[in-house]
Formats: structure tokens, sequence, C-alpha cells
């Protein structure tokens, strides 16, 4: 068994960290080049208490400047597919699920197989919003997923790391990897990130509303218009 641990600097994956690293796994982050300064703290932390720590790193703004701002609601003459159809616009839109995949769990999963990995250690819960299908020990295209804090709550997350060190401040937020300060999608998880951002980080505050705005301006032209035809 050759075991990685897919982190994120998040609450859920320094609880995995503590869980397994006795079992001195393999460390893989992802490195968006967007990433907060909290997050880069808890990072720091993990990468100095093990030496086989694996830095991914991937350009998240080349890769929104090719296929688009991240999204849940997503325009589709705003993508660059439909953009072949209805000519260019000055904005493009993407799925966060595209986004996530491109800038992280892609290269993550395939950093874990090039290095050998058989059994990837991941700090997915079931009461998430947003989760992958994938549950603990399922084989995903030869890797084991193993997934220890699968049936913990937040609460079971925040009270377990208190045992072994002082709890991040940040990790109240809804959101406590924030691997993209200027992420556009998971709104409805992000309004108290952007709160913080706002007092703690003003420039990178104004760098995801300038982001927000654009995404308005290519969404809500086509609500616009389905609710004047609901209500005609």
């Amino acid at each position: 068994m050759k075991k990685a641990l897919a982190f994120s600097g998040g609450k859920d994956s320094l609880a995995c960290w503590l869980l397994c690293r006795q079992d001195d796994p393999i460390v893989i982050w992802v490195n968006t080049g967007k990433t907060y300064p909290e997050t880069l703290g808890v990072v720091d932390l993990v990468r100095s208490q093990t030496d086989k720590f694996v830095e991914v790193k991937t350009d998240q703004a080349a890769q929104n400047a090719e296929h688009g701002l991240p999204s849940e609601i997503v325009p589709i003459d705003f993508t660059a597919d439909g953009m072949r159809i209805t000519g260019p616009r000055e904005i493009r839109v993407q799925s966060y699920l595209q986004c996530c995949w491109q800038n992280i769990s892609g290269p993550l999963h395939e950093t874990a197989k090039r290095l050998g990995v058989t059994h990837l250690v991941r700090g997915q819960r079931l009461d998430e919003a947003h989760k992958s299908e994938a549950r603990d020990t399922v084989v995903v295209d030869g890797l084991t997923f193993l997934q220890p804090i699968e049936h913990w709550t937040r609460q079971d997350v925040l009270t377990f790391i208190g045992r072994h060190m002082e709890i991040p401040e940040h990790f109240a937020l809804d959101h406590s990897s924030m691997d993209c300060y200027d992420c556009t999608a998971f709104l409805g998880q992000s309004i108290d990130r952007a709160e913080w951002s706002r007092v703690r980080w003003p420039e990178l505050h104004s760098a995801h509303i300038a982001r927000l705005e654009q995404v308005a301006r290519a969404v809500l032209p086509s609500i616009g218009a389905l609710n004047q035809i609901l209500r005609s």
C-alpha cells in the first residue's frame, strides 16, 4: 500500500492529516496561485511536519481566461462552446465543475497516479453541501479512496482539531479551504468568505467583486428574459 493525503489546507483535510500522519503518507497539495494567506499558513504548518509534501502548481488565472469564470448558473452563449455559434463575447463563463476539476481535482488525481499511490485519503463528509459520489473504500481509476471522516459532522471535525492544536480562526467559515480568493462559484457558501475578505484582505475582495460583476453581466439578461416570459 502506498498512501497519500489529498490536502487542501481546510479543516477537513487537516483533520485527516492529524488522523493519519503516523502512517507517514505523501501529502499532495494543489496550489492554484490564488490561495488565501490563511490557508497558506495551514499548508506551511503541515509542510513543516513531513518530508513527503508534494506541491502541484496550476494556473487558475490562465484556465479561467481560456474557459471562463466559474459559476453555478452557466449561460451557454457565454461559454467557449457557445461562442462558436453566437460569436465572441467580452465575458466567458464555465461550470464550476470544470474549473475545479481542471485546476484542482484533476491535477491532484494525476499526481497521485504518477507517484504510484494506491490509496488516497480524502477529507469528504457526507453532510457537506457539495461532495462527490465516491464513498469510503471505492476504487476510482485504480485509486482506493479512504474517507475516514465521511460520517463526521462539521463540529466533530472542529472538536477533533481542537484536541491537537489551536483552531485557526478562519475555520469558522463555511468554505475553510479557501483555494481561490476570487472564486465566483459556490455563492450560497461564500457569503461569510466574502465578508472575511472585505475586512481582512480588501485587495483580494476587490478582485473577487470585479469578477462577480462580470458573471452577473453574463447571467442576469437570461434570468431577466425568463422572468419576462413567465409574467407574460
